[in-house]
């Protein structure tokens, strides 16, 4: 999917539903409450050269990827990551709900990552992070997280380093010598 000028955000504050338009007759509906997003003040808004950005580098990584190995749509997972980096509000990390990791570090490159509720384990891509947090977005269609939660796909949860695992995908692909390479 490619990105045209005439892209826009659009919000209907009866319904509380943001969407980015992409044409005269395709939208996509984003899948967030209004209680998580911040700054949509807004009818119509059109799409900023950040949002092109974010767009465009996550659909990069994730076309890294074997589509079939992928639980979701790519531009699917694009577009929320992009919406949510514009209009997502700010969190505190819930890491209490996985378990640790034995990782120290946590290699900047590496976008994809899994997490272990113990009821569940998902994967995720790190949509921001620091020295500390990460900021995850969840792309399989559901993960569990404890006996009366369960997480939607594409809902984001902020986290310590410390919970990080590598995502299996990566470890399955790491065996290809340019994999083995970035992932090193």
């Amino acid at each position: 999917m490619e990105s045209q000028p005439h892209w826009l955000w659009l919000y209907n504050q009866e319904s509380g539903e943001l969407s980015v338009k992409l044409s005269e007759e395709n939208s996509c509906q984003i899948a967030y409450k209004p209680s998580q997003l911040v700054n949509i003040h807004f009818e119509r808004s059109e799409l900023d050269i950040e949002d092109a950005t974010v767009f465009q580098s996550t659909t990069e990584l994730l076309e890294g990827y074997p589509s079939d190995k992928l639980p979701c749509a790519i531009d699917d997972a694009a577009l929320h990551a992009m919406a949510w980096k514009r209009f997502g509000r700010p969190q505190m990390p819930q890491s209490w709900h996985f378990q640790k990791s034995d990782i120290t570090e946590w290699p900047e490159e590496r976008r994809l990552c899994e997490l272990n509720s113990g009821f569940d384990q998902g994967l995720f891509m790190i949509i921001d992070a620091d020295d500390e947090f990460a900021s995850c977005v969840l792309l399989d269609e559901s993960m569990q997280l404890s006996a009366i939660k369960t997480m939607r796909q594409f809902q984001v949860i902020k986290v310590t380093l410390n919970r990080l695992l590598p995502a299996t995908i990566d470890l399955a692909m790491s065996s290809q010598s340019s994999w083995g390479q970035r992932l090193a």
